[in-house]
């Protein structure tokens, strides 16, 4: 049964698989970083984190209630690319597709790991 993106279910089934997944868990060991991310045009929710903490990823929706380390704002198109692997984080904030504030030097860090997790989230059944 496909889990609607952007939702609680969508959140749950992330960071499950995320934590199964030994590779993701290797490239984020180590890591600690808190994305507070807005999606515009989102027919579910808008807003969701990612809270990566030393190998282990907590995704939710809404609003994170620590301060971010990375804020990002994008479109609900470029956030579904994201989620599909089609389209890169990097490449998103550097052709203006996602607006990022925030420690960069710190989400770079997390390159290998968040390249894993558009792996293994475009591997769900996700209805968009």
């Amino acid at each position: 049964m496909a889990i609607k993106f952007l939702t609680d279910d969508w959140a749950e089934a992330v960071t499950s698989a995320a934590n199964a997944d030994e590779q993701f868990r290797a490239a984020a060991k180590g890591h600690h970083l808190l994305l507070q991310a807005h999606v515009e045009d989102s027919p579910s929710e808008s807003d969701y984190f990612m809270h990566f903490g030393d190998g282990v990823l907590t995704v939710a929706t809404g609003t994170a209630t620590e301060p971010a380390d990375v804020t990002a704002e994008m479109s609900y198109q470029t956030n579904v690319s994201l989620s599909k692997g089609d389209l890169k984080g990097q490449t998103a904030a550097m052709t203006g597709q996602m607006k990022v504030h925030g420690d960069m030097m710190k989400m770079m860090s997390l390159g290998k790991a968040q390249d894993r997790l558009a792996e293994i989230e475009s591997g769900l059944d996700i209805e968009y």
